[in-house]
């Protein structure tokens, strides 16, 4: 019975050691590395968390009259989206919908400077997540507006101009 139990135990402790072997990203096959690394890769909670974070920040430095920054951070909120349509593509289409329906015209007046437009744009798109948090079945993620920005370590009081492309 004890040889039994023991067999078990080493025959799991195998198992696992070849589980966690398959996970590491420098050992085993090209394919094997490629699952390990697909494994560890991002959910939308961490990529969303980022996200709200840009996209915040955005309203911070349009708000304030930096342009250039509120163009940056509404970027890189875009580049962080993308990862999240390649690593979570079952998501793709509802993350390209919102970018078409919400940041676009969020850019637009953006490179317009006009802080009204972005404000209800904005307010416009603040609803739009809200809206695909709820139908993808997270109606308790509801964003809302930090009464500051995320970053207190810039400075979102300069006056510039969005980069033209």
């Amino acid at each position: 019975m004890k040889r039994k139990l023991l067999l078990g135990v080493l025959a799991l402790a195998a198992l696992g050691l070849a589980a966690e072997q398959m996970r590491d990203i420098y050992k085993g096959t090209l394919e094997e590395r490629v699952n390990a690394l697909a494994s560890i890769q991002p959910g939308l909670g961490t990529i969303m968390f980022e996200y709200g974070n840009r996209f915040t920040n955005a309203y911070y430095a349009a708000k304030n009259g930096n342009w250039a920054l509120a163009q940056y951070e509404l970027k890189e909120a875009l580049e962080i989206q993308e990862v999240g349509e390649i690593t979570r593509p079952k998501r793709a289409e509802a993350l390209k919908s919102f970018e078409e329906a919400y940041l676009v015209p969020l850019q637009k007046a953006i490179e317009a400077k006009d802080w009204e437009a972005f404000r209800t744009r904005f307010e416009v798109a603040v609803a739009g997540c809200n809206g695909c948090h709820a139908s993808a079945g997270y109606p308790f993620i509801r964003y809302v507006l930090p009464p500051a920005p995320m970053q207190n370590n810039l400075d979102f009081t300069l006056k510039t101009d969005p980069i033209q492309k």
